[in-house]
């Protein structure tokens, strides 16, 4: 969901700044020039929002545990699996 959600979010905020640009650049340019530019920026601005949207919401590694904690771990989940002797 948070995937989704980036992607949408990234994807309006890169369309506005398309629109934007190719806005500005009909002032100085005729249509015939600023339409193809338009349209390989919207394309552009959906595929940078989805790698953008991946790498937002990529998981984070955890780090990697010491010896002293995997021997703990290990005796730990051993003496619980353990049958009690009483």
């Amino acid at each position: 969901m948070g995937l989704l959600a980036a992607f949408i979010v990234l994807a309006i905020v890169g369309q506005v700044a398309n629109v934007t640009i190719c806005l500005a650049l009909e002032r100085f340019y005729p249509s015939s020039v600023t339409i193809p530019i338009f349209f390989v920026l919207w394309v552009g601005t959906f595929w940078l929002a989805w790698r953008l949207a991946l790498r937002i919401t990529e998981p984070r590694a955890r780090p990697a545990m010491s010896p002293d904690t995997q021997r703990m771990l290990a005796l730990l989940t051993t003496a619980a699996e353990a049958p009690m002797i009483v």
